[in-house]
This record gives C-alpha cells, structure tokens and sequence, in this order.
C-alpha cells in the first residue's frame, strides 16, 4: 500500500468534534420533541399531537433509520469523487439534518391536528435517513485516515469525549436555554451549536491521509460478505449482548431512583451524571491502557465488569453491610462508569481493525457497510431491550409494592453480558493484528 500522511493531533480533534454534533441534536430531540408535541409550552395549546400517535410515529422512523444503515454504508463505500468516499456525505447531509431538526419543532398548525401527525412523520423519516447519511460515513471515515491500531484508539478517545460532552450541553443546557429564550431559541441555539461541530471535520482532506479505491459489491453481496468475516461477527454478539443488556439498565434507572430507592425524578440525573463523569475522566486511562495491553483486554474488562455490577441492582434501596441504599447506588453507578467509558471508545477501534480484513474476502474496502450492519443489529437489540423490560415490569411487577419485575432488571441484563462474554473469548485479536501490520 502507498504510504499516505499520519493525522496530527488537530486532525484527530477535529474529527471528534463531528460526534459532538450529532450528539448534541440527537440527544435534543430525543429529550424534549415527545414533551414538545405532548404537553405543548406553546400559549394556549395543551398538545399537539396524542402521546399514541407520537409513539407510532418514531417507531416508524426508527425503522427507516435501520433500513438506511446499509444502504447509506454501500453507497459511500462504493462512491467515487475528489473529496473522497466519506467527506463527501457529511458535507451534503450535514445542513440538511440541521434544518430538519430545527423545522420539527415549527409544526404546520398549533392545535392537535391529523396535519401535525403527518408533518412529524415525513420529517422524522428523514430527520433519521439524514443522521445516518452523516454518522455512517463519520465512522468509516476512522479506519481510513487511521491505519495504526494507535492512532485508531485516540480518534476513537476524541470521538467519545465530544460525544460526551455533546450530550452533556443538550441535557443541561436545554433546559436553561428554555428558561430564557423560550423553545424555539433553545433549538436554534443548538441548532448552530450542532451545525459547527458538524463541519469542523471537513478541513480533514481525506485524500491526502486514505487511500481506498471504490468499492463495487452490490448491496445484498457486501451486507452477506461482511457477515462472512468470522473476527466481526465474534465481536458484534459481545457488542450486541452489552448494549441489549446495558440499555435495559438504562431504561430502569429512573424506576431504581424513584421506586428502589424512594427518591425523586430530579435525583435520576444525578445518578445518571455521576457515571458520565466518572467515564469521562477514566477516558485517557483507556486510551493508554488500549495501546498498551489491547483492545481484546479492554472489551473483556468492560463485559466482566458489567457482568459483575449489573445484579447487584436486584439489592437496590436495600442496606448491604450497614452502607446505607443511597451510598450503595452511588458508588454502583460510579463503578459503572469504568467500564462505560472502554464501552465509548473501544468498540469502534475494533471494527475499525476487522474491517481491514475485508481485503482477503473481497479484494476491497468497504468500512462504512461494518459500522452499517452493525448499526442495524444494534438497533434491532434495542427495540428487544425495551420488550423485555415492558415483559418483566408487566408480568413481576413495577411498583413500590410489588418492585420484583425492576429488580428482576439487573440478573436478567447481567445473563445476557454473559453470552456476550463467553463469545468474545473467542475474538482471535492477533490474527486481526497481524493483518493490520501488513497493510499499514
């Protein structure tokens, strides 16, 4: 291979600004649009649209958003152009995004209306086609500018930083902004926030740090070849078992504060936070750590730890040991955070590794359809993520009196980290490594 220029330090920031962005407006829209068209702040109108409909309405697009991963991930490994394979869709899609996210908070008429139902359902179809036009080619653009697994790691590090922080100025900021601005000065802010992170990435010139010639596998052949590559599949099920498992917890922990623990709604940010933080700050600890014992290490480190922490959730709101239910909770959701934070930065340096073992398969590079078939199984795993949960809350039970079915959370997440964890030993990460040291 030709040998091509090393991303700088600024290169790699700039990069990780990009999942700032999306995070940013991701994170906005999913926090306040359901409260925006439910229990509408607009003077005089009590909804725009029934809390039903709404539902229905982003499932659907949660479905275009799982068909759009392939098709986007083909299309950009298959693109041709001067600015690259991947630059060229942020570029396109990055405005389009902004402005749709900031129309679905201007409906068409401010009263609860049939015309309001298919308003948010055209634009939040292709609110989600747009996002995945963006981040599916951000992602594969990772492996193609870093060929090292050294230089993987710190994209990956500077990615999960700004994603981070990303969500941490929608949720704290969004609501302060409100306060003052009102919401439609919220959005707009965000919206402008978001839109700058969105383009920082493209003073990156992508020819001059990749060199990957157009993929020409049709849609149904790259999907099929890219399950044929045995070190991504191992690593997709201890991917896949985590977040299915992980996102259950999620879902329960304002029912851990509120119904455990006997607190507040307030209080759910609380325990939210302090996992964040600690994440963030274990974020430099992973990053010198994955360079030097590995990336195998530090995913099994992150599956055992979770395989560890998550049943104890059964025992919350109960005194162990004499440590009162509150402290208990805390120091659980700080451990949390340890290996929360390898789970933002390692997986994506994986497939950026096995990806590269798509040239002995096919003969070419096709890195966007792996982030793109893994988005759609990831997808799939978390709408099951919140039928299991619906099950145990409905069948054990969900409230103070009858708390099994939330309790019933943390063992039941917990069994399916362990699947992930006995399949992940299998991950054959020097076989992966070799390969990558003959084509850097």
């Amino acid at each position: 291979m030709t040998k091509v220029k090393q991303l700088r330090l600024w290169g790699k920031i700039a990069y990780g600004t990009g999942a700032g962005g999306f995070s940013l407006i991701d994170r906005v829209l999913i926090t306040w649009l359901f409260y925006y068209y439910i229990t509408s702040p607009l003077e005089g109108v009590d909804a725009l649209m029934p809390p039903f409909a709404f539902g229905i309405i982003m499932f659907f697009g949660r479905v275009i958003d799982a068909i759009a991963d392939p098709v986007i991930a083909r299309w950009s490994d298959n693109h041709s152009g001067r600015l690259g394979r991947r630059i060229p869709f942020m570029l396109f899609s990055g405005v389009a995004y902004v402005v749709v996210f900031v129309m679905l908070f201007y409906p068409p008429v401010t009263e609860q209306s049939t015309l309001n139902s298919v308003y948010v359902a055209v634009l939040l179809g292709l609110y989600f086609a747009l996002f995945t036009a963006y981040v599916t080619p951000y992602l594969a653009l990772l492996p193609e500018v870093a060929r090292s697994t050294r230089d993987r790691v710190d994209l990956a590090t500077f990615k999960a930083i700004f994603s981070l922080l990303g969500v941490g100025v929608a949720l704290i900021g969004a609501g302060i902004l409100i306060g003052t601005l009102g919401f439609h000065g919220m959005v707009w802010v965000m919206a402008a926030i978001g839109l700058v992170l969105l383009y920082l990435p493209m003073f990156i010139k992508e020819r001059d740090y990749a060199e990957a010639k157009p993929a020409t596998l049709g849609l149904i052949e790259a999907v099929t070849t890219t399950f044929k590559n045995r070190p991504f599949v191992i690593y997709l099920i201890g991917n896949v078992t985590f977040w299915l498992g992980f996102n259950i917890i999620t879902l329960n922990i304002p029912l851990y504060v509120t119904i455990l623990l006997r607190g507040t709604e307030n209080d759910t940010s609380i325990y939210f936070g302090l996992a964040f933080v600690v994440a963030l700050l274990f974020f430099p600890v992973v990053n010198i750590l994955s360079k030097k014992l590995g990336l195998k290490v530090m995913m099994m480190f992150a599956l055992v730890a979770f395989l560890v922490l998550l049943p104890v959730f059964f025992f919350l709101g109960q005194p162990l040991l004499g440590i009162a239910p509150e402290t208990i909770a805390y120091i659980l959701m700080g451990l949390a955070g340890l290996p929360l934070a390898v789970i933002f930065i390692v997986p994506d340096a994986i497939v950026a590794a096995v990806s590269d073992l798509e040239e002995k398969l096919s003969g070419q590079r096709r890195e966007a359809m792996y982030f793109g078939a893994q988005g759609v199984i990831l997808k799939l795993a978390l709408g099951l993520s919140t039928v299991i949960t619906g099950a145990l809350l409905q069948i054990f039970g969900s409230t103070i009196a009858q708390p099994l079915g939330i309790q019933l959370t943390g063992p039941v997440s917990a069994l399916f980290i362990l699947v992930g964890v006995f399949v992940f030993t299998r991950y054959p990460e020097k076989e992966v490594q070799a390969f990558q040291n003959e084509v850097v």
